[in-house]
């Protein structure tokens, strides 16, 4: 079974679809178990959709775009 500090790990590919069927299940099967890591989820995806909306939005001057984008990408890859 998975535990919550990998449940955190895996959560950007699960909720773009790219794990295994298995370990797919496996957190699915936390989830079922784990209300807080369910709240974290729902965080995480509404800080997505948050921040998807804001880079597409007119009213960010590009310069600041550009730098949002490379600090969210930074943390995504660490």
């Amino acid at each position: 079974m998975i535990c919550c500090k990998e449940c955190i790990e895996l959560l950007h590919d699960y909720l773009e679809g790219e794990l295994s069927p298995e370990i797919n299940a496996s957190l699915e099967e936390h989830f079922l178990d784990c209300p807080p890591c369910i709240a974290f989820v729902n965080t995480y995806k509404s800080a997505t959709q948050i921040c998807k909306t804001t880079l597409q939005s007119k009213d960010i001057p590009d310069a600041v775009k550009s730098r949002l984008k490379e600090f969210v990408d930074r943390k995504k890859n660490n």
